[in-house]
């Protein structure tokens, strides 16, 4: 069963009241620091309807927001509920609100999804989240881009990692000097560098595994992979 953590204000937008309705999914309430819907520790989500998106190209606010998502989740969703192609909102012509969409996906890497109302969102969150579990379950293999030189190596491999996105990635190397400084690092000193803290540095631990010249370590990883 998978968890879903609704921000408590979204409490009057019934997204929350329909993913209740699925009984594959448990249901959390809680204040988050960034997005509206949390799966797990690996997507968050910023839900906004058309106009909270038109209203928050204005004020700056979205980019702010997508920002945060993106340093926050290893995969961020911006999720736009009841918007009508080729309409202008509260006063923002449709180029704008075009042009702020391109920028979400395109510069700050978060993909954007639609939904007709608040039960077709309930639906495509529980639609992530089922996913993500399946990807993460099963292993995710990064297509595509491979970098070029120690630097952007070394960037590339950490931020595979749980929670590592291109910042605190950039503070780890920039910390240790190496991947395999890195991953041999106690836990203690992954908590002093910026950005990673308690929660992060056993995230990291935890998909390293056991230092195998421990006693008992590898008795400890057999158990895991069975």
């Amino acid at each position: 069963m998978e968890t879903i953590l609704a921000d408590d204000r979204e409490r009057d937008s019934r997204v929350p009241e329909w993913l209740a309705r699925c009984e594959t999914i448990e249901l959390k309430m809680a204040r988050l620091s960034c997005g509206d819907y949390a799966l797990g520790t690996r997507c968050g989500i910023e839900r906004k309807t058309a106009e909270d998106l038109a209203l928050s190209i204005v004020d700056g606010r979205l980019f702010r927001q997508m920002n945060a998502l993106r340093l926050r989740y290893d995969r961020p969703l911006l999720l736009i509920e009841g918007l009508t192609p080729g309409s202008s909102i509260a006063r923002v012509p449709w180029h704008a609100i075009q042009g702020a969409l391109v920028s979400a996906a395109a510069v700050f890497g978060v993909p954007v999804l639609h939904a007709a109302d608040a039960e077709e969102s309930a639906r495509l969150i529980v639609t992530a989240a089922r996913q993500l579990e399946r990807s993460f379950s099963d292993g995710y293999a990064r297509p595509g881009y491979r970098p070029k030189g120690f630097r952007k190596r070394a960037l590339f491999i950490l931020q595979g990692l749980s929670r590592v996105g291109p910042k605190r990635a950039a503070a780890l190397f920039d910390a240790f000097g190496s991947v395999r400084a890195v991953m041999t690092a106690e836990e203690g000193a992954l908590e002093g560098v910026p950005w990673i803290g308690p929660s992060i540095a056993r995230s990291i631990l935890r998909a390293v595994g056991p230092d195998p010249t421990k006693p008992g370590a590898r008795v400890e990883l057999k158990k895991e992979e069975a």
